[in-house]
């Protein structure tokens, strides 16, 4: 699994270069089509547009919000 947890990382914003694929109770998966080299194409953002996490695909951040919405 190539998840980073970031726990509450503020945002730059990213509306013209995120796209949100998923969104449940305001938390947010989003995806950048054209991330450079180190940086992964899919973030998870808390309600309040924190950054909890970054992964290679959107299953490995859907399980992860999946197992931290649960508490």
């Amino acid at each position: 699994m190539s998840l980073e947890k970031l726990t509450g990382t503020q945002t730059l914003g990213g509306h013209f270069r995120w796209e949100t694929t998923y969104e449940e109770k305001d938390w947010k998966i989003q995806h950048h089509k054209t991330t450079k080299a180190g940086l992964k194409p899919y973030r998870l953002l808390d309600p309040h547009n924190h950054l909890m996490a970054a992964a290679d695909t959107e299953e490995e951040i859907k399980e992860y919000m999946d197992q931290i919405m649960i508490h």
